[in-house]
């Protein structure tokens, strides 16, 4: 009995980690995957933003300065971490700005003669978002991205009042990850922002959803296949042994195998005990089917009908056959037929894998 139930649960338990372990593998996938694409995006939408920024190359600006913000000061500025405060003068007069540390140091230039450069040419010439965003997607889209794209630009004007425009598809700005932002400028007042969204099942390569599919199939058809698949394992690994079972009066053997899976029919008088498979025995006498320490006593129809598809050629009768045998009277019906069949099949599912199939208007028992 704890052989069965182990041949029953094996294929559920080898099934079941099956599945955990296509659900450890898809995910180590999609965090690789993830963080391939994070930085593919984090680059391309640099690239794209220069190639922007060098289509204004062409305009001249005329710039006078007669003092510089040196790269040690601003590597002193960058170990402390801190605000960094500039006074400007405009038509609007002089005015000092506060710069967070985080557009400071996430401004595309380092000098600030650079940075004053650029404030002129967008000035007169803005960046915008849909080209950056259309420069983003084209990179994107060559390399297999098969996500959304999103890009922002922002204006702080004088009197620190923020105007946007977003490009690409905005429906999603809810669902995207702010990826990266890039600042320009002397005041870092302009600012390029990149979004990126994508289902998760759509970030697997190819080759990714070819495997992945394939563990889970592998996992299915063990669950579904399982009874088979324990068949064969028997077949293969376990050699049935015939049993002679010996009771106080003398007992002929006869062996009937099907399919490498014994049946041992030993018959006199009063005597009927078949073997169906190792530890299993049906005594036809007592209508007891039997694995080692379990037993099912089974009903005289079932019991009748069991003990005559094991005698049947290739454990096979016809309906006609059948009804002959368990109703000699005439009495039986279809409906008493597929009842006795019925129960059968339970009394032999509570201590074995045989089944009861129809087929060709009868029965055949198999394993």
């Amino acid at each position: 009995m704890k052989n069965y139930r182990k041949d029953r649960i094996l294929p559920l338990i080898v099934a079941a980690i099956g599945m955990a372990a296509t659900c450890i593998v898809g995910h180590r996938l999609y965090q690789r995957e993830h963080t391939y694409w994070q930085e593919t995006a984090r680059s391309t939408f640099r690239e794209a933003l220069d190639e922007e920024l060098q289509r204004r190359n062409y305009i001249e600006v005329p710039f006078y300065s007669n003092r510089r913000i040196k790269l040690s000061v601003m590597d002193s500025v960058d170990r402390k971490k801190e605000p960094i405060y500039v006074p400007l003068q405009s038509e609007h007069g002089l005015k000092t700005f506060c710069i967070p540390f985080e557009k400071h140091i996430h401004n595309i230039e380092r000098p600030s003669d650079l940075r004053l450069i650029r404030t002129t040419i967008l000035n007169q010439h803005p960046l915008r978002a849909d080209s950056l965003e259309m420069a983003w997607s084209e990179r994107l889209a060559a390399k297999g991205f098969a996500g959304k794209t999103i890009a922002r630009t922002s204006v702080i004007d004088w009197w620190d009042k923020e105007t946007h425009t977003y490009a690409g598809d905005s429906t999603y700005i809810e669902l995207a990850d702010s990826l990266v932002t890039h600042y320009m400028g002397f005041r870092c007042e302009i600012a390029a922002t990149g979004y990126l969204y994508y289902p998760w099942w759509s970030i697997f390569s190819p080759a990714d959803k070819l495997l992945l599919a394939g563990m889970v199939a592998s996992c299915l058809l063990l669950f579904f296949f399982r009874k088979r698949i324990v068949r064969l394992y028997r077949r293969i690994f376990i050699k049935e042994v015939p049993v002679i079972v010996e009771k106080e009066v003398p007992v002929i053997v006869e062996k009937i195998i099907e399919k490498e899976i014994p049946v041992v029919a030993t018959e006199k008088s009063r005597t009927h005990i078949y073997q169906l498979e190792e530890e299993l025995f049906y005594d036809a006498d007592t209508g007891v089917l039997r694995r080692g320490d379990a037993s099912v006593k089974i009903t005289p129809k079932p019991a009748k009908l069991l003990q005559s598809l094991l005698e049947a050629k290739e454990h096979r009768m016809d309906n006609q056959e059948i009804m002959l045998t368990l109703w000699p009277d005439g009495n039986a019906t279809r409906e008493k037929l597929h009842t006795t069949v019925k129960r059968l099949r339970n009394y032999l599912s509570q201590l074995s894998d045989w089944e009861i199939e129809n087929r060709d208007y009868g029965y055949q028992l198999r394993k």
